[in-house]
């Protein structure tokens, strides 16, 4: 296992783990709870400081591609959180808030998939046997799990939103 970091990726990784912890969390708990507003706060705070410090840090010597992935994901965690605050007010706002929290999970997960790859010889190695598809493939697998769960949430609360409107709305008599 390859684990030759500079300080600043030290700290980005365990930024990493922590969002990863929180983010499982988030997801698999109830919605709306005190607990979810506090664990939600650590992952936002989490995903700052590993996207913050994923901008300085340079393995090839320049700005490149995971780089733009951080800044999207500053942006999706600034939008997730932004439309928690405004979920009372209009029903929408929760739509975004799912969106921007599931991507920039999912976003995570990518780079770890990434890091996986990267770090641990015995993937490595599996890397030089079976090719670089390989990874396409996780990534594949990754993505198709995250969109199932993107479009489901956001279904169901679609659905929940409606049947909440019916009982509200008087029955004609």
């Amino acid at each position: 296992m390859n684990l030759d970091l500079v300080p600043l990726g030290w700290v980005h990784s365990l930024a990493c783990f922590i969002a990863l912890a929180a983010g499982a969390y988030v997801f698999a708990t109830p919605k709306g709870t005190g607990r979810h507003r506090q664990v939600g706060q650590v992952f936002v705070i989490s995903q700052l400081v590993l996207n913050l410090t994923a901008l300085g840090i340079y393995q090839v010597g320049s700005f490149f591609f995971p780089h733009v992935l951080a800044i999207v994901t500053l942006v999706l965690i600034a939008a997730g959180w932004g439309s928690a605050r405004l979920i009372r007010r209009h029903g929408v706002w929760k739509h975004v808030h799912l969106s921007s929290m599931i991507l920039s999970y999912y976003l995570l997960i990518g780079g770890g998939v990434n890091e996986v790859f990267l770090r641990i010889d015995a993937m490595r190695d599996l890397v030089s046997r079976q090719g670089g598809q390989i990874i396409g493939m996780t990534h594949a697998v990754v993505m198709l799990v995250f969109l199932v769960l993107l479009l489901g949430w956001n279904a169901a609360e679609l659905v929940r939103s409606l049947l909440r409107r019916r009982r509200a709305s008087p029955s004609p008599a």
